[in-house]
């Protein structure tokens, strides 16, 4: 449902999530909690309310109260202050466990494990998504607070299965439900050849939407002006998200605002960015929210780095979500303080800023498809290298060129939302529908450009094999596939193609891995083709200097390009993306980038000459544009799977922005940081400035001349 535009979720929030601990209860003065929210200049807040410990005083039998509490309501205190400061409250529930007591009286409440054991967590048991705890005894607390305490709306924490990293629910109740809903009973193991397995997958995501819904409808029952929200993520946490049954498309109706969770932080630094695109396509007619967390996981009492923190919640205002900070045990008597202060100052020049962050829309003319059937049933048991390390390559290739892209679910493509879109790119998407597949055969043929790579398109929605749905579109013929293919090239057939613009005086690039053999129709061009692996023996981890000239080289395609229709295709038969984001080779990104630029056919609207640490987005209200610039941190990998946490903002000078803009012509230009004017000239047909310096975060605007 579309927020109408005087709701209070409808403009743009600074947000705080305040987690409190059983013991906190004694050092929480309502006075000075709403006071303290106020230095962030926040408009809302969520504070613990009940569901595993309840903070106010429940008359909901076994609903168990904090140990902390000593008589007290800490809703009944914090919710009027903060409405007398304008402040909304949300109230945190949490689902996912109840005290080990409730199993005496209602053992169905609790998930069970393969021996029919309940699963213990700090002394809790944890329950099940399909039983009543759920679906029952849930409402009645979120009634209760709905109610009796005026809370604005719900949060809800960790609804899901799997909870706390335990395992598939073999409760009577799943049993049941998912024997009705298939046929069969829940496999005993993740076998992804197992269709049982695939439809137990696919069931779990339904099964938790089906609660959410439950859930929004309780709400809104309880009070019409709530909103509620659900905690999700995207991508990142596979081993939560996926057994968890978490799939927020599935969720979109059911959220009053959609919001993702984004605190996990041994991922990359550009996380943020990917999951607010995402949200961006999502709900383009809904309020955004998403988490940061103050704290670095899994130290919740540790500050991440103000270095990190920083562009972790300018990406996502820049591409329009409201930014909720997460703060958990501030009230504790050790605690890492040093963060609190920059976290105030972001928090604060938001606030000067709200007038270029209300009702903004992208105005990326590149789209990044993702699609979560691709990522579990091509990814199965590997789901990162076989599926997401592309979408990252290409997210990576596309920042560091400072050209502006959305990322939206395969769900919602439609030709409707396609048509504002210049170029789309299908990285892998191995899972494809029949109608998908004739949306971008439509949109081609029309003028658009798309670009496909591997094995897109060679899938159902359900996991089988198909014939490929993209071979028309391409031009290709499928053949066999090629695997091992490690200290491998590209061989460039000629250096004036357009997808080989700025590669330089090489007859090669690296390749790695596997490759789909394929036959190309006579309208393409092949721009690489494979040399095989240079090594001195198969099996050899390295080839000896002495033997490591090439010696054959093939005709079997890596690149291949050409028109259709009014429009333009790419194909890479290789796994380009994914190796760029494994090695980090600069030619991969340039012949990604190159590809998205000629499959455009003409320049794009945004352009920009910076660092390729500079993130960038572009983004309009009625009128202006606005183009936001992030310092990204610079930092170094560790041996130990974790990234060294972001320390250094490198800051960028003499930033150069050209803005194409049609028949719109600017009136001025001028800096949100200081609100100064700058000059601007229109420059071959671009309009153009030049910003001096960008420390952390610039929004570059653009004012229009009113017709």
């Amino acid at each position: 449902m579309s927020q109408a535009a005087n709701h209070w979720a409808a403009q743009a929030h600074r947000v705080l999530l305040l987690n409190l601990r059983e013991g906190d209860e004694p050092r929480v003065d309502a006075e000075a909690l709403v006071a303290n929210a106020k230095t962030y200049c926040a408009t809302a807040f969520c504070i613990s309310g009940g569901g595993i410990v309840a903070f106010y005083q429940t008359d909901i039998d076994g609903h168990r109260l904090s140990d902390g509490l000593a008589g007290r309501d800490l809703l009944a205190e914090i919710i009027p202050v903060a409405h007398r400061e304008g402040i909304k409250v949300l109230a945190r529930i949490d689902p996912s466990c109840a005290p080990k007591a409730l199993a005496l009286t209602h053992p169905e409440w609790f998930s069970r494990d393969r021996n029919g054991e309940f699963c213990e967590v700090s002394e809790h048991y944890v329950t099940c998504p399909n039983a009543d705890y759920y679906r029952v005894r849930i409402v009645e607390v979120v009634r209760e607070i709905l109610l009796r305490y005026d809370a604005d709306g719900i949060w809800n924490n960790q609804g899901k299965f799997a909870a706390w990293d335990t395992d598939t629910c073999y409760c009577h109740t799943c049993q049941t439900l998912f024997k009705q809903h298939s046929g069969q009973a829940i496999p005993q193991s993740e076998d992804w050849d197992d269709p049982a397995w695939r439809l137990y997958n696919e069931w779990r995501y339904q099964r938790i939407a089906d609660w959410v819904g439950l859930m929004h409808r309780a709400v809104h029952a309880a009070k019409p002006a709530a909103v509620f929200i659900a905690a999700v993520q995207l991508m990142e946490s596979l081993e939560t998200i996926r057994p968890g049954g978490w799939d927020i498309d599935y969720w979109l109706a059911h959220q009053d605002i959609p919001t993702f969770e984004c605190q996990r932080r041994h991922t990359a630094p550009w996380w943020p960015g990917l999951q607010a695109k995402y949200l961006a396509t999502l709900a383009p007619d809904k309020s955004r929210w998403m988490t940061v967390s103050y704290f670095y996981p899994w130290w919740r009492l540790y500050a991440a780095p103000e270095a990190e923190n920083r562009p972790w919640i300018a990406q996502q205002v820049a591409n329009g979500v409201s930014p909720w900070l997460h703060i958990n045990g501030g009230y504790s008597e050790l605690f890492d303080r040093r963060g609190i202060a920059p976290m105030q100052a972001v928090f604060q020049r938001l606030a000067r800023w709200q007038t270029y962050l209300e009702g903004v829309q992208s105005q990326a003319q590149v789209l990044l498809i993702l699609s979560r059937h691709t990522q579990d049933l091509y990814g199965r048991g590997e789901p990162q290298s076989r599926y997401l390390d592309f979408i990252r390559g290409w997210y990576c290739a596309l920042q560091e060129a400072h050209i502006v892209f959305d990322v939206m679910s395969d769900k919602l493509i439609t030709a409707e939302r396609l048509a504002r879109y210049r170029v789309v790119i299908v990285s892998n998407l191995a899972c494809v529908a029949d109608h998908l597949a004739a949306i971008l055969e439509a949109y081609t043929e029309a003028g658009g450009g798309v670009i496909a790579s591997y094995e897109a398109g060679t899938m159902t929605v359900a996991g089988a094999a198909r014939e490929p749905a993209f071979a028309k579109l391409l031009g290709l013929q499928y053949g066999g596939h090629r695997s091992g293919l490690k200290s491998s090239y590209a061989k460039i057939e000629d250096s004036a193609n357009p997808l080989l613009d700025h590669i330089g005086d090489t007859d090669l690039i690296p390749n790695e891995g596997a490759l789909r053999e394929v036959t190309v129709s006579s309208t393409r061009q092949v721009a690489l083709t494979l040399i095989p692996p240079v090594i001195a023996h198969s099996g050899a981890t390295i080839s000896i200097p002495e033997y490591s000239a090439i010696r054959e080289t093939t005709t079997i395609p890596v690149a291949v390009h050409g028109e259709q229709g009014a429009g333009r295709v790419v194909y890479f038969a290789n796994t380009m993306e994914a190796l760029y984001y494994h090695y980090g080779f600069p030619d991969l990104a340039q012949v990604l980038v190159n590809a998205v630029r000629w499959a455009a056919t003409t320049d794009l609207a945004l352009e920009v000459v910076a660092p390729n640490h500079v993130d960038v987005t572009h983004m309009a209200q009625e009128k202006r544009d606005l183009v936001h610039l992030i310092i990204m941190p610079l930092n170094k990998p560790l041996n130990t799977g974790w990234r060294h946490p972001g320390q250094n903002l490198v800051a960028a000078r003499d930033v150069l922005v050209r803005l194409r803009c049609g028949s719109k012509r600017v009136a001025s230009a001028q800096l949100a940081s200081s609100g100064e004017h700058v000059e601007v000239a229109l420059v071959a047909g671009a309009w153009q400035v030049t910003v001096p310096e960008v420390t952390d975060h610039e929004i570059v605007v653009f004012n229009f001349i009113e017709v």
